[in-house]
């Protein structure tokens, strides 16, 4: 098996935003959010894991383990803005984010609010049942400390939520046998800038194989030369709480026979991986050819930075 780094680090904040429908004033605060173990198992699911918001007045102290939020005072599906944010590509760890929007017009949702969720799957905006949630937080000043907030009768809130996605910043490196002969690997994240926030846990996988001239790209580019592909891609079935999946790489023998053989592969699951192989003895890159067939497994995880 080869093991990328870990995982994939996910960082969420909220940031709330009130403006005074009479009179313009607005009132703003941020702050980092707790993401759940229902929702690192939804991104499993490879579907959408966000699809709404929901404000509640309780003040417990959010865990890992939590599943419903409690004294609800509202719930919006109304999506204001979605879209790619900011990204680091100066210094590692390098990250992308993505950005979610969420409107709660004047009337909707008065009242002190303390704790403020993510919901995915089925928001229903009137009883404001949900299926399951992907983060909670309590609300937080600029201090880190939790406090109530009031929303007015007459103010409209915007809940942006932005989730950051982290890679690795130090390479895998690990041996693997294949036909009982070993090879190094050397593993990488690639594109880091570009990850995809719909899921980066997609439900399928385009695989890239480069010959044996190719070496592996930066964290932010991707092997150099030229490339094959057709390659099939199968994740193994997801089990709860485990936060992670097992992917298959197969290339029957009228594909992948790039030129002496495969030295790098990439990755597009969501994120995005490279790896390299070398025969531990001389070197040389897998001699995959129209003779042979070939397997390779990548593991991928996630959880929270």
């Amino acid at each position: 098996m080869t093991t990328m780094n870990n995982h994939i680090g996910l960082k969420g904040i909220f940031n709330l935003k009130f403006t005074n429908v009479k009179t313009g004033q607005i009132r703003e605060l941020e702050f980092t959010n707790l993401i759940l173990n229902s929702g690192l198992d939804r991104m499993a699911a490879a579907g959408a894991f966000i699809a709404g918001c929901v404000l509640g007045s309780a003040s417990s102290t959010p865990v890992v383990t939590d599943t419903s939020i409690t004294s609800i005072l509202g719930s919006s599906t109304t999506l204001q803005a979605y879209g790619v944010g900011t990204a680091n590509t100066s210094t590692p760890p390098y990250w992308c984010s993505y950005y979610w929007t969420f409107r709660f017009i004047e009337g909707v949702a008065t009242g002190n609010i303390s704790q403020v969720a993510m919901a995915y799957g089925t928001i229903n905006t009137t009883t404001n049942a949900y299926s399951g949630l992907f983060s909670l937080a309590l609300v937080k000043d600029s201090g880190g400390t939790p406090i109530t907030i009031t929303k007015l009768a007459d103010e409209v809130l915007d809940v942006t939520y932005t989730l950051q996605l982290f890679c690795p910043s130090a390479d895998v490196t690990g041996t693997i046998s294949i036909s009982g002969v070993n090879y190094d690997y050397v593993a990488r994240p690639a594109s880091a800038a570009s990850w995809a926030a719909n899921n980066p846990i997609n439900t399928s996988a385009g695989v890239l194989a480069y010959p044996a001239s190719s070496t592996l790209g930066t964290q932010l580019t991707l092997p150099s030369g030229s490339y094959v592909g057709n390659s099939s891609a199968t994740y193994s079935a997801y089990t709860a709480g485990t936060f992670y999946k097992d992917l298959a790489i197969y290339w029957d023998l009228n594909v992948g026979n790039v030129s002496g053989g495969i030295r790098c592969i990439y990755i597009d699951a969501g994120s995005r991986w490279q790896i390299q192989y070398s025969k531990t003895s001389d070197s040389s890159a897998i001699p995959k050819d129209a003779t042979k067939r070939l397997t390779l497994n990548v593991r991928i995880s996630w959880g929270r930075v």
